[in-house]
């Protein structure tokens, strides 16, 4: 995608997601974990010393399981409305900052574990993210995320094409869907080994004012490795 549509794209993208939390004081995602995460989780014996960071946590929905590794957890998001709304009782257990994830305000070799739900599948330029995601990782750190496939269960619903790729949900929220070998790729290229890579299904429920049904998702989902 040419670096002036992306850009572009990313602006109204991140303004898009603003506004949609701002819209409804009710918690668009729900309370639940998404549903890979109890699956995929890494048990905190097994990650290197260090605390944990969820990146693009929108409302929290991920919060609880993070705190329960017994770790000290940072959450960030490119929307203050987002933010706004983690509920008050996990809120005042982490760190919580604005920022855009291909620009972020934290130190070299930090964070154990990142997770990244729901998230890459919204980016016009993934890469730059992936790549900083690592620079955070401590050495052996490992971050966990989940990339939609072209057959997800809200591919093509309310989606118009875009021009140099990827789809516009509702004219306003970029996508983009990868198939195993594409969502492999983008960790590989990013320098973080692959220690695990799997399907996983799950059903959501409707979010208010995004989408009315329930609906099934279909994601690989990939735990990668800052090298040692």
């Amino acid at each position: 995608m040419p670096a002036p549509l992306a850009l572009a794209l990313n602006d109204s993208n991140k303004s898009a997601w603003d506004n949609l939390y701002a819209s409804t004081p009710e918690l668009i995602w729900g309370r639940e974990p998404i549903g890979f995460l109890p699956r995929f989780l890494p048990a905190a014996a097994t990650l290197p010393p260090g605390p944990v960071l969820d990146a693009a946590a929108g409302e929290g929905r991920n919060l609880p399981v993070l705190l329960a590794l017994g770790r000290p957890v940072t959450a960030w998001d490119a929307s203050p409305a987002a933010l706004a709304k983690i509920p008050a009782r996990w809120r005042k257990r982490v760190t919580t900052e604005v920022c855009d994830l291909a620009d972020s305000p934290g130190p070299d070799g930090h964070f154990a574990l990142i997770l990244l739900s729901d998230t890459i599948e919204t980016l016009p330029e993934p890469q730059p993210v992936l790549a900083e995601l690592r620079r955070l990782l401590v050495p052996g750190g490992v971050l966990l995320a989940n990339v939609p496939a072209y057959d997800d269960g809200v591919v093509g619903i309310n989606m118009q094409p875009v021009n140099g790729g990827g789809w516009l949900y509702r004219g306003r929220y970029y996508y983009q869907f990868y198939s195993e070998t594409e969502a492999e790729g983008l960790f590989e290229a990013a320098g973080l080994e692959l220690a695990a890579s799997d399907d996983c299904r799950w059903d959501e429920p409707p979010h208010p004012q995004f989408r009315a049904a329930t609906h099934r998702h279909h994601s690989r989902v990939l735990l990668g490795r800052r090298p040692a």
